[in-house]
């Protein structure tokens, strides 16, 4: 996928999940009730993208060009789950300023953006560290780096329990979650063509990754079949996603 799309869609993603801590943040406090915030949520999301995809839509520069790598339906499809993702969280903001409910947790939303598209980013390292021949390394699009970010955070965690610096350190669950979030997300979309992207309808980004070649490439005599791939992308996100949401668990009990 490319990687435009890559940070547009771990963007929404991040906004999607900070209505859902928002929510939790309701569900904790006495000033609001979910009912109400499931109708500012949804209000909010639906109003937005029935105002803004027609427009973007048949205002769209390159709507009729046929060398498209997706098509209209699929790039109405996108744009949809974007201004749904971000209408939702204005909604959900509109709200909180009705209710005077305060989110919970330690990281702004600019803040956890910016962790969670870079997240996104870091499977496409292996364009610098290994040419663009050997993008899509096995190494790079698997649970291998997330996985080795989990035990990073967890050593540090532990090696500061017990000192001055403890007070704070479980908030590293939290970053390596959402950063485990948008890792996530490129192993999800990159099941579609490498030089995929339902946004061009809007806009062609000059990218490197649209003269990757696809499949997955091996790591030595380790490969992983042209057939198996979207199996080993999707099963590896899952992966990664599940270990996510442990971590937000844990970060969350602790508060």
């Amino acid at each position: 996928m490319n990687r435009v799309s890559h940070i547009v869609f771990a963007f929404a993603l991040f906004v999607g999940l900070y209505s859902l801590i928002f929510a939790f943040s309701v569900w904790l406090s006495d000033l609001g009730t979910l009912s109400e915030l499931l109708l500012f949520y949804i209000m909010g999301g639906f109003v937005t993208s029935i105002v803004c995809v027609p427009i973007l839509y048949y205002k769209a520069p390159n709507r009729e060009m046929r060398a498209r790598t997706s098509s209209n339906k699929g790039a109405v499809g996108a744009l949809f789950f974007v201004t749904f993702c971000i209408g939702s969280l204005v909604g959900t903001t509109v709200y909180q300023f009705y209710s005077l409910v305060t989110v919970i947790g330690n990281i702004s939303i600019f803040i956890g953006a910016i962790i969670t598209i870079a997240g996104a980013l870091v499977p496409d390292w292996d364009i610098p560290f290994l040419g663009i021949s050997r993008h899509r390394n096995i190494i790079f699009h698997s649970g291998i780096l997330p996985l080795l970010a989990v035990l990073a955070t967890a050593v540090n965690v532990a090696s500061r329990t017990g000192t001055i610096l403890a007070a704070g350190a479980e908030a590293e669950y939290y970053i390596t979650a959402l950063f485990l979030l948008g890792y996530a997300s490129h192993l999800y979309l990159d099941i579609f063509p490498s030089d995929a992207n339902p946004l061009e309808i809007l806009w062609i980004a000059g990218d490197p990754d649209h003269k990757a070649p696809s499949g997955l490439k091996p790591l030595g005599s380790f490969k992983i079949s042209p057939k198996n791939a979207r199996n080993w992308l999707v099963g590896n996100a899952t992966g990664t996603l599940i270990i996510a949401i442990f971590l937000l668990a844990r970060y969350f009990y602790a508060l």
